[in-house]
């Protein structure tokens, strides 16, 4: 144990300078991209792009109507279930697709 001005560990002391700086965020954010152009594949990742995070619902930016309908209606359950599966250090509960 170890009081208010001991020792501290390493991991985290280096966990809150990284966290001070951004860093977990921008790693939050490449984890998102990385893991949604596997997720969408080639052909749906080439047409969206990932935006926010907000409340547990990422948003994904989409250019043209009718794959945004498709992502809407027959592709969102399947792709945020994926998602989930895949995300180590984002954790999100749904999706919203909008236009760009």
């Amino acid at each position: 144990m170890t009081g208010k001005g001991g020792p501290k560990k390493i991991g985290d002391l280096l966990s809150q300078v990284l966290a001070r700086r951004g860093y977990g965020q921008m790693t939050a954010q490449v984890e998102l991209e990385q893991v949604w152009r596997k997720v969408a594949g080639d052909r749906v990742h080439k047409h969206t792009r990932v935006g926010a995070l907000k409340s547990g619902v990422l948003e994904i930016l989409v250019d043209n109507s009718s794959l945004l309908g498709e992502l809407q209606g027959y592709l969102r359950q399947s792709l945020l279930g994926e998602l989930q599966k895949q995300l180590q250090h984002n954790r999100i509960a749904g999706l919203k697709f909008r236009r760009m």
